[in-house]
């Protein structure tokens, strides 16, 4: 056998010798599925703790509205971009596909990386601590937040012993195989959107006053005024910091694009996949938050922490609040599985470039799917639960999430010349209109960020560098294995 490998390895690229034909992905997914991926990958807890921070800093509900559509709408250039870019490279791994396309190693590396040591893994691990903290702790009791061990940072308790058990059920769930987990996911996306959509139009509808409570009303009239002032007008400043909430509420609209090479027709159907799962998003979204600031004043929404509690209770009474509860855990639940569902497409991409452990870059013969990255992906994100502080490394990456994201875009332009020829199932209309007006938002979301705290772009800074020494040494450890491959 190693012989044979051996020859193997001499007569076929890399990437061809390492795959074996029983070990390439199978399209399997579907319109519906790969939807249910990017609206359980949107749909989460922001769409109800981020409503009071943009309250808090436009004048009215006119703005307060005005920039979820503008939210959205910047979601929406993005698909029509990836949309574009996926139906090129219907391939495992998006951004970093694109990048790599567009820009060359280096970069696609840079989001790998952030991917892995990060944002993803890291959205993992609060995720999973956010169920355990917010549906299972209050049947417990205090004691399940007090640690039983800690070594320096490292801090365990029953909480985050709960997160590592949802972190590991979920990606066994995704080693069974993509079908499996697609349908999961659908349940786990289509049931809180198809609930929350209709009680939010019926509310709307059928209650005269379904907003917030006449005491936070009181209380907010009594409270100073918000910080987008009074009057219609709003400053650049303000808009940006509005802003910032609604992109996070909004963010996972590209999910589709990172598991082209198991959508069927990906070439048609994952551009279709992000555009109709962002309008779905954006229509819910404004319709909880017309719920949510109907009969009211920003000033009493900005004045409430969960205003989605606060109006279920308000719309439906006693069993309002718990309803709520139960669609927010099953939403989170689907974001949690979509992440961790996503994450490993990236990193098997990296990997079969030889930017990663080679293991990585394999699929499971019986199952299809990338074990030992799913794996690797669980360890580092039960890693970062037991972490202090961690939240504070994801919220200084925004800044390089934004900036990896308008690169992306742009590199649209960079393929349009490079490669005028590539069979295209989409193509973005009104270009070049949309990418750049996707761009000019990203641009003004950066500086807003950079504005706001100078330490992310510190920390921003050194997360590039530190990336770039990681891509420096795969990249020798490649040219060494090359070498001692052909002899």
């Amino acid at each position: 056998m190693s012989g044979l490998a051996s020859k193997s390895e001499i007569l076929l690229p890399t990437s061809v010798a390492e795959a074996p034909q029983h070990h390439e992905w199978k399209a399997t997914i579907g319109l519906g599925g790969s939807t249910a991926i990017v609206v359980g990958s949107m749909l989460g807890i922001g769409i109800f703790l981020n409503p009071p921070i943009v309250a808090s800093h436009v004048p009215n509900a006119g703005w307060f509205l005005g920039v979820w559509v503008i939210g959205g709408l910047m979601a929406f250039f993005g698909a029509l971009s990836y949309g574009e870019l996926g139906s090129m490279y219907p391939q495992a791994g998006g951004d970093y596909v694109f990048l790599k396309e567009a820009y060359g190693r280096p970069l696609a590396f840079l989001f790998g990386w952030a991917a892995l040591s990060a944002t993803f893994s890291g959205s993992i691990a609060t995720t999973a601590l956010g169920l355990g903290q917010y549906y299972i702790a209050p049947f417990i009791g205090a004691w399940f937040f007090e640690p039983f061990f800690t070594l320096g940072p490292l801090r365990a308790s029953p909480l985050t012993l709960t997160a590592v058990g949802l972190i590991f059920l979920f990606t066994v769930i995704n080693m069974l195989g993509i079908s499996f987990s697609a349908v999961i996911q659908s349940l786990v996306s289509y049931t809180p959107f198809v609930v929350l959509a209709v009680a939010a139009v019926w509310s709307l509808i059928m209650i005269k006053d379904p907003g917030i409570s006449a005491s936070a009303t009181e209380a907010a009239a009594a409270a100073p005024p918000t910080t987008g002032g009074g009057g219609g007008g709003i400053g650049l400043g303000q808009l940006g910091l509005a802003m910032l909430p609604v992109f996070f509420a909004y963010s996972g609209w590209n999910s589709a694009a990172y598991i082209g090479s198991e959508i069927k027709n990906a070439k048609r159907t994952l551009p279709l996949a992000l555009i109709f799962g962002i309008g779905l998003i954006v229509i819910l979204y404004l319709l909880l938050n017309s719920l949510f600031i109907r009969g009211t004043s920003v000033e009493a929404v900005a004045s409430v922490g969960n205003v989605g509690l606060v109006a279920a209770e308000r719309s439906f009474g006693d069993w309002g609040a718990p309803l709520f509860t139960l669609l927010t855990g099953i939403a989170i639940i689907g974001g949690l599985n979509s992440t961790i569902l996503i994450g490993p497409r990236i990193y098997y991409s990296m990997a079969r470039d030889g930017l990663l452990f080679k293991t990585v870059g394999t699929l499971c013969p019986r199952r299809g799917t990338p074990k030992h990255g799913l794996l690797i992906q669980a360890v580092w994100a039960s890693v970062l639960v037991h972490l202090g502080g961690f939240e504070t490394i994801l919220n200084y990456t925004t800044l390089m999430i934004v900036v990896l994201s308008s690169l992306t875009v742009g590199g649209l332009f960079i393929l349009r010349r490079k490669r005028p020829d590539q069979p295209r199932g989409f193509r973005v209309p009104l270009y070049p209109l949309v990418p750049l007006l996707y761009i000019a938002m990203s641009v003004f979301l950066i500086v807003i960020l950079s504005l706001e705290s100078q330490r992310q772009i510190v920390a921003a800074a050194l997360m590039i560098a530190l990336g770039l020494a990681g891509y420096a040494v795969f990249s020798r450890l490649e040219r060494r294995r090359k070498p001692a491959t052909l002899s």
